[in-house]
């Protein structure tokens, strides 16, 4: 009874172990006479195919990482070593340096040849080991690090970046209403599509934006940009050639036709985005040095003796104290504090940032001017936590130039200035202006008080920018002034009203404060004024939140004021969401109220939620009330997110007018297995190819599933980053299998990068081998397409195998004996096929 109920154990183990799963324990031993000792009898068994957490020498697909590090995926060959009871890789003194190791790391390391295969690597490497977890397809490989050569943490090869497949696509956005008021029998009826397609060839990208709208019969349509855009990765830069906009950091943006060189952060490691300082300092001996903020330790890494430089950071915020922890050999440790801010232009020391444009203006007005210009902006990272920064233009008639630094101040904060000088031609008359500018930010991570930006900006009266210069009055609206002006009114015409315009001096702030367990607030201001106006514009928004118990608290403020006529309007709003799980999860109950200074008071109480397996369906209903005019309201929609688009649909009404809205978000993509329909697509984005598999959700995705012919897109994949792609393999038919159900990408930017997933495709079996006395544990394996699927015989020698082609032969093993079982069935609807079958 007692070998019965082993024997059940084990072969229901086996019978249920997925896909080249097999028995995955990895320290356990399998004792061969606690079975052949069962009741006084000698069954042969062997188990060896259970050694190295149970399984054999042979090529492996394996996601391998150095120290915790992604590095590639491959199939590499593992040989089984008796000493360690584990699967030992066989890699090459060349592939290790390629994944990271120094070349000279040791004199053995050194003496052996690059092509040299090298199975233990503690032999040559001290303290370094390997270790393949078979279930994760998952190879460690752990190099100490001062045998590893120095690069910046984030980093991704150039050689893994992925200019992905050539296709076509178009993403849309398509709204429209109809809309019937009381006493008008008409329906107002409006649409617009917002479209934004495009076609990749290599490395090179075809963009175009373009609208519709429609109105009561009047359609438009308008091509707003054009543009052809590739990577230059030498330069880790993008090249734009057609329509698009100047950069923003120093001068303000415009829309241009022409060419545009610029530095891309977005290839850089992504611990050397941004502004983070150089740490330095002293070792004694070979110690461990560790760096915290705010508490979490952002890095530790090991140094040799004497002066160290840490230069690739991963700040967890903008700003804030880092403390610095260098612990030797010996135990003792020194521990220093190294303040640190910044404002949003700074860069690292050392690194460099630039763009380079040269085109034609271009305005919405059709009047505006077009001159020819060039731009030029550079920004540097000094020693000294310091960033310098300029940048010019000039055309025909303007001219520009500003320079500015950046510092960080430490316990203080982060600043930066610049000035900026420029000349223009208007009319024939020069203008010679000055502009400066002032920025600070400052993060106290004590108090959770977060300065994001403060700013100041003042300009003199005879400063103008390009914009300004070529946006308002030509040489043709001057001549058409003069049929009844004569020029010089004209002209003093034209400076009354620019002068009434042109911007004086701008202070902007934003704060933030998190009040831990008594929520957190917000506060943003902003105040513009102008030369030859007493006007000013103003805008204020305070906000605070509160979570308790899962009910969500928030109340908000809003104050604004126009320059001409000086109106104000104020808004008071506040509301309750509260979760209703004791109903149904998902569900809340939200209560809302806001009013204004001129007596509008509207209440409002309705029911959100989502729903289905993933969440892709969600409602709301309102029903609400406005004291001031005794007028009802109210509005219902649903909407649904699925693989192939986003749908809307509302109604919504007042005491008046009744309205009917819709939309629909999404995407199609043409490619070389196809046409795929999706959800609205971001500007990098990857196509899933698991031939035949439908029906397969894509994880961390929601309504995000493979169509018919086993493909689905992935809206929004992150450039020059590795994006790890899993499938859910759960609602596999019976008869596809896939031999590994995750993927890394590296797109470039603007990239649709294929993430291809190898499908197998055939019937699960459960098959009696006769003719051989085979031992249990012997290991069982069938070729299909060039994928392996392996099985292990049981007592009763019975083998369980899936992805099985209909005809085919059972390779089985044990020892050094083996055995091979030719079989062939008919196409079946049976979720397994049984089945005897000679082994010779």
């Amino acid at each position: 009874m007692q070998k019965s109920f082993i024997q059940n154990i084990l072969r229901g183990i086996i019978l249920f172990s997925p896909l080249h799963v097999q028995m995955a324990f990895s320290d356990d031993y399998f004792d061969p006479s606690f079975i052949e000792g069962v009741s006084g009898q000698n069954q042969h068994v062997d188990l060896s195919v259970f050694n190295a957490g149970g399984q054999v020498a042979g090529a492996y697909d394996s996601a391998i990482y150095l120290n915790n590090n992604y590095v590639t995926e491959k199939k590499i060959q593992y040989d089984y070593s008796e000493g360690s009871n584990q699967l030992l890789p066989l890699l090459t003194k060349l592939e290790y340096i390629e994944y990271g190791v120094l070349p000279n790391a040791t004199p053995n390391f050194m003496s052996i040849n690059d092509n040299d295969v090298i199975k233990e690597i503690n032999k040559f490497i001290p303290d370094a080991f390997t270790k393949y977890n078979f279930e994760k397809r998952r190879l460690e490989i752990s190099i100490p690090q001062k045998y590893i050569k120095k690069v910046a943490q984030g980093t991704v090869p150039e050689s893994q970046w992925n200019d992905g497949i050539s296709a076509l696509f178009a993403n849309y956005t398509y709204s429209g209403s109809s809309t019937k008021t009381d006493g008008i029998s008409e329906f107002h009826n409006s649409s617009y599509l917002n479209l934004r397609s495009g076609l990749n060839i290599g490395s090179w990208r075809l963009r175009n934006y373009s609208t519709y709208s429609k109105s009561n019969n009047i359609a438009k349509w308008n091509s707003i940009k054009t543009y052809i855009e590739s990577n230059v990765k030498s330069l880790k830069s993008q090249l734009v050639i057609g329509d698009s906009y100047t950069p923003s950091d120093m001068f303000d943006s415009f829309s241009f036709l022409g060419v545009q060189l610029a530095s891309d952060d977005a290839m850089q490691p992504s611990s050397m985005r941004g502004f983070a300082p150089i740490v330095r300092g002293v070792a004694k001996t070979n110690a461990q040095v560790t760096i915290r903020q705010n508490g979490n330790t952002i890095l530790q890494t090991y140094v040799s003796p004497g002066p160290f430089i840490i230069n690739d950071l991963y700040p967890t915020s903008s700003s804030g104290d880092l403390e610095v922890t260098i612990k030797e050999t010996d135990g003792s440790t020194t521990t220093f504090i190294q303040p640190f801010s910044s404002v949003p232009i700074m860069l690292r020391e050392g690194r460099f940032k630039y763009s380079l444009t040269a085109g034609e203006y271009r305005s919405r007005n059709a009047s505006d001017k077009k001159p020819f210009f060039l731009q030029s902006t550079g920004i540097y990272g000094l020693p000294y936590n310091a960033t310098a920064y300029g940048g010019l233009i000039t055309s025909e008639k303007y001219n520009a130039l500003l320079l500015g630094l950046g510092k960080s101040l430490n316990d203080i904060g982060s600043i930066s200035f610049d000035a900026t000088i420029a000349n223009s031609q208007i009319m024939g008359k020069n203008y010679t202006g000055e502009s400066f500018r002032f920025q600070y930010s400052k993060e106290v991570l004590s108090t959770g008080t977060s300065f994001s930006l403060a700013g100041y900006r003042y300009s003199t009266s005879k400063y103008r920018d390009f914009s300004q210069t070529n946006g308002y009055y030509d040489n043709s609206q001057l001549n058409s002034m003069g049929s009844s002006l004569n020029k010089e009114d004209a002209i003093a015409s034209y400076q009354s009203q620019y002068n009434s315009l042109n911007k004086r001096d701008k202070l902007q702030l934003s704060i933030n404060q998190d009040l831990g367990d008594f929520g957190s607030m917000y506060l943003t201001g902003y105040q513009q004024k102008y030369w030859n106006n007493s006007g000013k514009e103003r805008n204020l928004n305070f906000g605070y939140n509160k979570n308790y118990n899962g009910v969500n608290y928030s109340f908000n403020y809003s104050y604004s004021k126009d320059m001409y006529y000086g109106n104000k309007n104020q808004i008071f709003s506040f509301t309750v969401q509260i979760p209703l799980d004791f109903i149904r999860s998902n569900t809340w109950l939200n209560l809302s109220n806001s009013s204004d200074k001129k007596g509008n008071n509207t209440s409002l109480v309705g029911f959100s939620g989502t729903a289905l397996e993933n969440n892709n369906f969600n409602y709301s209903i309102q029903e609400g009330y406005n004291k001031r005019d005794s007028d009802s309201t109210g509005n219902v929609s649903v909407g649904y997110k699925a693989s192939f688009g986003e749908y809307q649909l509302g109604y919504n009404y007042t005491h008046n007018t009744q309205q009917v809205n819709y939309s629909a978000m999404g995407g199609v993509v043409i490619h070389p297995n196809g046409v795929t329909f999706s959800q609205p697509l971001g500007e990098t984005f990857a196509l899933v190819r698991a031939k035949d598999a439908s029906n397969i959700d894509v994880k961390n995705n929601p309504g995000i599933s493979t169509d018919y012919w086993g493909n689905a897109i992935v809206p929004y994949v992150s450039p020059y980053q590795r994006n790890n792609i899993s499938l859910d393999t759960t609602n596999l038919s019976s008869r596809i299998d896939l031999a590994s159900n995750i993927k890394t990408v590296v797109p470039t930017r603007g990239a649709i990068v294929m993430a291809e997933y190898h499908t197998i495709i055939g019937y699960k079996m459960f098959v009696t081998l006769v003719g051989e006395n085979i031992p249990f544990g012997a290991e069982a394996k069938i070729n299909n397409n060039g994928v392996a699927s392996t099985g292990i015989v049981d007592d009763n020698q019975k083998v369980y195998l899936s992805g099985a082609p209909t005809k085919g032969i059972i390779h089985i093993s044990w020892g050094d004996n083996q055995c091979n079982a030719p079989y062939e069935f008919k196409e079946s609807q049976e979720e397994i096929i049984s089945f005897s079958v000679q082994c010779n």
